[in-house]
């Protein structure tokens, strides 16, 4: 089977087809001589204009002229002429060269289709073959999922009877397990029996012991009441002495305490009489000596009363001056008060104006600073727009400079293409044209990076320009805010000199008011001086007329206190002989009820003794009966417990003798449990034994049907891979047809534009050689 050429080869010469029609068209284009249109003239020549024709004579010199000038213009309509045979001849070896060309794309063309169509063909073969492989692959896997059925029903079959096996031998081993447990339940059944009647024997041992403890007890605890019944009465007995004694003992304390109280009231209504009389006496004494003073007081009170007097005139005439002087100084500070109150007010809007000034300069200069962090803000986001800017336009120049060689590269490419045949198949020439491909592929990224990179840089750009705006608009703030906190600044010098001032008058008022306050203690203090002096000498001279009259009625009562208090001591003189012997007669009983009551404690002591021995044996006694009694609980207590102990033994044996014959019961049972159980695992044995046979046939049938599938497999997977590789080679030569025909179609446009322009390039030709015959005019 012929070889399609590859891949690269023919694109190289495609696009060889494709670019060189478009390079001769630009050449012929740009670097053509330039040529003279040709128009239509009537009646006058376009170049040198025929005197004589016109004119039906010529002057010499004018003939001269137009000679000259039909030389000059036939002279230039060679050249152009020669210019246009030069470029028909490039015209006809372009014509030529491409018309190879067309011829070799022809060719190239031709084998394209060839080769297409053995591709096809290999296709075809390779897609057949897999068709067969899969189909087998899908009989197989038919085959192995009946035999993955056949197996899934086997051990469906198998599991459950699996199960049922497990469940058996593990039951029969159960029940097994509990044979031996009652086994061994028995054996400790029956040595727990055996420790019971021991232990029953010991304990109805115990239980005989207590009961003749607490017989013993119980006989002890009665004697100790007998004697305790004995001891109880005497005790009475010795109480009701004591208390007989007591009595006796009490009377005889409340007989005497009523004597001495009767001894000591004499004695006292004595010495009471006694002191009386002599205190009478001295009254009578001081009486007359106070009679006589409260005359002399009379006297003397009379005098100061008239003093006093004519002090009082003096010390209230001061105390109007003083009262007079504060009141002039209270509307004095009145009147500071309220100069002050006026000064603190004019200070507090001074205060309020400098506080509201700093607070608007404080707000500037937060603003001027926000306003500079944001414009250095901005100033970095500019730089760094710029860095990338430039970075992007570095980038730009990269790529143009890139776009550049490649454009080269592909005029170079195109030209050395050129250089053989049409019909050319020369590996060079295919390689050529695939790396000419190559770079118009390349050509086309780097023109889509220089668009992506202008429309990066562009957005750069407008970025920056906002940017700039931005800062501008800032820096239009920044002034503003500027120069509005110079303004505030400037003001602040004058606010705080108001304020101080303010500050100062209001100081100096608040002096003055302090000096004003300072005096009005003194003030205060020398009225209230005053006014007290007054007062007292008020209340002074008041005392003193209020005593005279009471040291004139005290005279008068003197007089008749000496005179009464004369009679008094004369009646409490002839009173005292009777108490004296009153004191007497108390003291002689007292002393007569002190000696019985002595003899009477002696008694009463007695009996005390004897009562506390009574009591002390009945305590004695009555603590040894209660240690009996103690001791009873416990006795009975043991009683109780040996029998109940005996009780609960004597059943737990019957329980054990119980559980013994349930034990062997239970045990008769398991057995033929245990038996059964053993014939019904032997039965699933015999049934799970054919399944598994089964089952490993069939594994081993599906193990072989495995294999095959991943042969068949594995083959499929190659012939896939063929198929894959055969359709690659058909796409591409279905891929160059296109271009192919495109560069036959393009090669043909290309000839026929040459042999257009060929003609076009000799009518020109025809036009010059008719002026040139008419000496420059057009035919």
């Amino acid at each position: 089977m012929p070889t399609a050429p590859s891949k690269s080869v023919l694109a190289r010469r495609l696009a060889a087809a494709v670019v060189l029609p478009g390079l001769l068209t630009s050449t012929l284009v740009f670097a053509m001589p330039a040529t003279a249109a040709p128009g239509s003239v009537s009646g006058v020549c376009s170049g040198v204009v025929n005197q004589q024709a016109h004119r039906g004579f010529v002057q010499e010199n004018l003939l001269k002229a137009a000679a000259k000038k039909n030389a000059d213009a036939i002279a230039v309509l060679r050249a152009q002429r020669t210019a246009l045979e030069g470029s028909a001849e490039t015209l006809k070896a372009q014509v030529s060269e491409a018309d190879r060309m067309l011829a070799e794309l022809a060719a190239e063309e031709q084998k394209v289709i060839l080769a297409a169509e053995a591709a096809q063909e290999e296709f075809d073969a390779v897609t057949l073959q897999l068709t067969a492989a899969k189909s087998a692959v899908e009989e197989v896997r038919s085959e192995l999922t009946q035999l993955q059925a056949d197996r899934s029903s086997a051990e469906d079959k198998l599991t459950p009877l699996q199960d049922e096996l497990a469940v058996a031998g593990s039951e029969s081993a159960d029940l097994q397990a509990q044979a031996d447990e009652l086994d061994r339940q028995i054996e400790a059944n029956d040595e727990a029996i055996a420790v019971a009647q021991t232990q029953l024997t010991t304990l109805q041992q115990a239980a005989a012991q207590a009961a003749a403890d607490l017989s013993a007890k119980e006989a002890q605890i009665l004697a100790a009441e007998t004697q305790l019944g004995t001891l109880t009465v005497e005790a009475d007995q010795a109480a009701a002495a004591v208390s007989t004694a007591a009595e006796a003992v009490s009377e005889a304390e409340a007989e005497l305490t009523l004597l001495e109280d009767a001894g000591t009231a004499a004695e006292t209504a004595l010495q009471e009489q006694q002191a009386t009389v002599a205190a009478a006496r001295a009254l009578l004494v001081s009486l007359q000596e106070d009679a006589a003073v409260a005359d002399g007081a009379v006297a003397t009170k009379k005098a100061q009363i008239s003093t006093a007097e004519g002090q009082l005139a003096t010390l209230q005439a001061t105390a109007t001056s003083a009262a007079t002087a504060l009141s002039e100084q209270n509307a004095k500070i009145s009147v500071a008060q309220g100069e002050l109150t006026t000064l603190r007010g004019t200070a507090a809007t001074a205060d309020a104006a400098v506080k509201a000034n700093a607070a608007n300069i404080a707000s500037a200069e937060a603003a001027v600073g926000s306003l500079t962090a944001q414009i250095a803000a901005k100033n970095t986001s500019i730089a760094a727009k710029q860095t990338q800017l430039a970075q992007e336009q570095a980038g730009l120049t990269t790529l143009l400079g890139t776009k550049a060689s490649l454009a080269a590269a592909i005029a170079q490419y195109t030209i050395d293409i050129n250089k053989y045949p049409e019909t050319s198949n020369a590996k060079k020439k295919l390689e050529l044209i695939v790396d000419r491909s190559e770079a118009q592929a390349e050509l086309a990224t780097v023109n889509g990076q220089i668009a992506d990179k202008d429309s990066l840089i562009a957005g750069l750009s407008g970025d920056l320009t906002t940017l700039n705006g931005q800062v501008a608009t800032l820096n239009t703030q920044l002034q503003s805010r500027q120069a509005e906190s110079s303004a505030l600044q400037l003001q602040a010098v004058p606010l705080q000199a108001a304020l101080d001032a303010a500050n100062a008058a209001v100081t100096a008022k608040e002096g003055d008011i302090a000096a004003l306050k300072a005096q009005v203690p003194a003030l205060q203090a020398a009225a209230k001086t005053a006014y007290g002096a007054v007062e007292a000498k008020q209340d002074e001279l008041t005392e003193l007329q209020g005593q005279l009259t009471g040291l004139a009625d005290a005279a008068a009562t003197a007089a008749s206190a000496v005179a009464a208090q004369e009679v008094v001591v004369a009646d409490l003189a002839e009173a005292l002989p009777g108490l004296e012997d009153d004191v007497e007669a108390a003291n002689t009983a007292i002393a007569g009820q002190r000696e019985l009551l002595a003899t009477l404690k002696t008694t009463l002591t007695d009996a005390q003794d004897a009562q506390a021995a009574a009591d002390k044996a009945v305590v004695e006694k009555q603590a040894e009966l209660e240690g009996l009694k103690g001791e009873l609980p416990g006795l009975e207590g043991a009683v109780a417990s040996a029998n109940g102990a005996v009780a609960t033994k004597t059943a737990e044996i019957s329980v054990l003798n119980q559980l013994s014959d349930n034990l062997v019961t239970q045990l008769g049972t398991k057995n033929q449990q245990i038996t059964a159980k053993e014939a019904e695992v032997l039965g699933l044995q015999g049934r799970v034994a054919p399944l598994l046979s089964e089952l490993d046939r069939l594994n081993g049938e599906i193990s072989a049907a495995e294999a095959s599938l991943a042969a068949l497999q594995q083959q499929v997977s190659t012939l896939d891979a063929k198929v894959t590789a055969a359709q690659k080679v058909l796409r591409d030569l279905q891929a160059l047809k296109k271009p192919n025909k495109d560069a036959v179609a393009a090669q043909k446009a290309l000839v026929s534009g040459l042999e257009a322009e060929l003609r076009s390039v000799q009518n020109q030709i025809g036009t010059l050689d008719g002026s040139i015959l008419l000496g420059g005019c057009v035919a």
